[in-house]
């Protein structure tokens, strides 16, 4: 995805600050707090509201994906067009981890017997790591 082209068709700008969030964003999902941490870290200047909008227009415009893993949070991640996954979350530390899986044999049980037309779906995995167990 060329998140330049698609913040210029949607008559946006590519600006400095928009561009670290997505730097920042890019193995594991992050909290906006995290990701301001990062970005500190990193010595950019960046007020942490300008963090919230930056997210905010990703979201709208499909770059970036919203996700809720039961802590209360959202955490924000990439769309990555060819990279659909779900994710390992460890109940002792909070690592997550990406998992790639084929669901279809689920998806098509789901259809089977409900009828219900799934238009996208989320799955998280609650346990823990290699290193907590």
């Amino acid at each position: 995805m060329d998140i330049q082209k698609l913040l210029k068709n949607n008559g946006y700008r590519v600006t400095t600050e928009r561009q670290h969030v997505i730097n920042v964003i890019n193995e594991h999902p992050l909290t906006v707090q995290e990701i301001y941490n990062e970005l500190k870290k990193g010595q950019f200047d960046i007020d942490l509201a300008s963090v919230y909008r930056s997210l905010n227009l990703f979201v709208k415009l499909g770059i970036v994906r919203a996700l809720e893993l039961g802590e209360g949070k959202k955490r924000y991640e990439l769309v990555e067009e060819h990279n659909h996954h779900h994710h390992l979350v460890c109940n002792n530390c909070g690592s997550i981890e990406n998992i790639t899986m084929n669901e279809n044999y689920l998806l098509k049980a789901i259809d089977k017997k409900s009828k219900f037309k799934i238009d996208h779906h989320h799955l998280e995995f609650f346990g823990r790591c290699a290193n907590c167990q």
